[in-house]
């Protein structure tokens, strides 16, 4: 017998008991029920016979119908593995931007919490055991996100054109084994979010400058505009001769006051999401044996970064940096 024909007995006992006694009282003294209990009992079977003291049902309801088709759902899933650190809103814009599937991004992450890829360790996991190749982990050391505005909503630094502002930093990668330590020096446009990013040699001034020399500087002619001043805190690779590069370029070279590294904050940002979206699912796909490798990878990223990743800032709304950057250049 189920616990639902008991309690179903039970009630029809204590129904038929007053009954014969003639007194509800005593019936639910017997029962140990309350009188307010027995009388709702006795609503139910007048209103819908003996079969109206069968407990009501607790289970759930059935939900609404999944609204995704499976081959929609297998194209979210293979781009939250392939992109492991993309959250939902980036995907839901990703796939509508590259195939023009419009899907809510609730709906990406109902896909994501199904499949158990909710997270994104469990994303990274995933991709992890389905690389062709693995890595070890990575000793890495990375800077603390420290992009906040200031008080009364105002923003640190602006910029009305590329070139007018550039802000740089440097980021250790790591240590990997055949290759050696790894830095990079990342530039950030802070009028279009323009990014240009390259390996150094050697964690000195002097592959610094020669960045801003042989990279950056005549990044900037190709694309029509003229690089005017850089935003850099006190690091030891931008003093001596990065400072001689940026007089004999004509440059403006300021600082971060001490301890005010959110000031920096566009490149900052900048590296946390090369970070995020590229290095971190890049070292659980490939074993990496060689700078140029690594500088292949890192240019391809910021081929897609500057020209077919969504930016939805207040900067850009909507549009890539490239649009911006390269405008001079197509006019």
């Amino acid at each position: 017998m189920t616990l639902e024909e008991k309690v179903h007995g039970l009630r029809l006992h204590v129904m038929r008991r007053a009954q014969a006694l003639g007194n509800v009282s005593q019936a639910c003294r017997e029962a140990g029920i309350s009188r307010a209990l027995f009388y709702r009992w006795q609503q139910r079977v007048e209103r819908y016979g003996l079969d109206g003291l069968h407990p009501r049902r607790q289970h759930a309801h059935p939900g609404r119908p999944v609204a995704l088709g499976p081959e929609t759902e297998r194209l979210l899933l293979s781009v939250a593995v392939s992109a492991a650190t993309w959250g939902a809103g980036r995907i839901a814009t990703y796939v509508a931007r590259r195939w023009g599937v419009r899907v809510a991004p609730s709906t990406v992450q109902r896909a994501l919490r199904r499949a158990g890829l909710a997270t994104r360790r469990q994303r990274l996991t995933v991709l992890e055991h389905h690389a062709l190749q693995t890595a070890g982990l990575l000793t890495e050391r990375t800077r603390q996100q420290l992009w906040r505005a200031r008080p009364g909503g105002t923003r640190h630094v602006e910029a009305r054109e590329p070139g007018e502002l550039v802000c740089l930093d440097t980021f250790y990668i790591g240590q990997l084994k055949g290759v050696g330590k790894v830095w990079q020096i990342t530039a950030c446009d802070a009028a279009c979010s323009y990014a240009v990013a390259w390996l150094l040699p050697a964690h000195t001034a002097e592959a610094a400058a020669h960045f801003l020399r042989t990279i950056l500087v005549p990044h900037y002619r190709r694309a029509g505009w003229r690089l005017r001043r850089v935003l850099t805190d006190g690091g030891p690779e931008f003093h001596g001769a990065f400072d001689g590069a940026c007089r004999q370029l004509g440059l403006r070279h300021t600082r971060t006051k001490p301890r005010h590294a959110w000031t920096n904050g566009f490149v900052e940002r900048l590296q946390g999401t090369i970070l995020q979206e590229h290095w971190r699912v890049a070292f659980r796909r490939r074993y990496f044996t060689s700078r140029t490798a690594l500088q292949r990878s890192l240019d391809a990223f910021l081929h897609f970064y500057n020209h077919e990743r969504p930016h939805h800032g207040y900067r850009l709304r909507g549009h890539t940096p490239a649009t911006l950057f390269w405008g001079a250049a197509k006019a």
